[in-house]
């Protein structure tokens, strides 16, 4: 069992005891995005159409199972490669430094190549329901240890020592927002899911972005795109 399957599996367990208690946790701004104030800077990457009709086929069932709870849109299916500033209140404060940010991502993705991941199984937490994202090799890693290391060089890294290193390339497709959910026919539904192939990805490109907490496509604003390598 590889790391990133290890990772899927240990969520799952979480998301299995959340369900059995009939308790996950249910995000107290979902219904209500506009009054959060939090807003973030992320490097994204964003799946294939192909990928996408999937999944939003998928979502169709999900819903069926778990109406009335947070469902992304195919618009706003992404993999987080990296979150430079994660979601604040303070994130005018951050973006000063919006300039070297965008220095240091494209000094270091000129050097990369398009990689691909492959869609397959859904896996769960506490807080939402993702696919599971599989590279098929070590480029997204090299890209974010290197992203890592050259944001430190310059100094403005603080904000990833503050959040949990992001090790796989899940794709989150929906969240919990209303507690009044058959939670063990949700966990049923997923759990027979659990291996669900739903495509291989090429990454061509990654978006430089500034959103809110959830990556709404009505609050993102694209900043730049880099086209890695062929």
């Amino acid at each position: 069992m590889n790391e990133a399957t290890q990772i899927y599996e240990r969520l799952w367990q979480e998301a299995a005891q959340a369900f059995a208690s009939g308790r996950p946790a249910i995000d107290p701004y979902l219904l209500d995005k506009a009054s959060d104030p939090r807003r973030g800077l992320s490097l994204l990457l964003r799946p294939e159409p192909a990928v996408q009709r999937s999944i939003h086929a998928f979502l169709g069932e999900l819903a069926g199972v778990a109406p009335g709870q947070y469902f992304y849109r195919p618009e706003e299916f992404h993999v987080t490669v990296l979150s430079i500033v994660p979601g604040t209140q303070l994130w005018r404060d951050k973006i000063r430094s919006l300039t070297t940010y965008q220095s240091v991502v494209s000094s270091v993705l000129e050097a990369y190549r398009e990689f691909t991941i492959g869609f397959r199984g859904i896996t769960a937490s506490a807080n939402a329901v993702m696919i599971q994202g599989f590279p098929a090799d070590d480029t997204l890693g090299q890209i974010r240890d290197q992203l890592r290391e050259e944001l430190k060089k310059n100094h403005v890294a603080d904000e990833l020592a503050r959040k949990y290193k992001i090790q796989t390339a899940h794709l989150t497709i929906m969240r919990y927002c209303r507690p009044d959910t058959d939670w063990q026919r949700l966990k049923s539904f997923l759990e027979a899911n659990r291996t669900t192939p739903f495509g291989e990805a090429p990454v061509r490109s990654l978006q430089l972005v500034l959103g809110d907490w959830y990556a709404s496509a009505n609050s993102m604003r694209l900043l730049k795109e880099y086209q890695l390598r062929t």
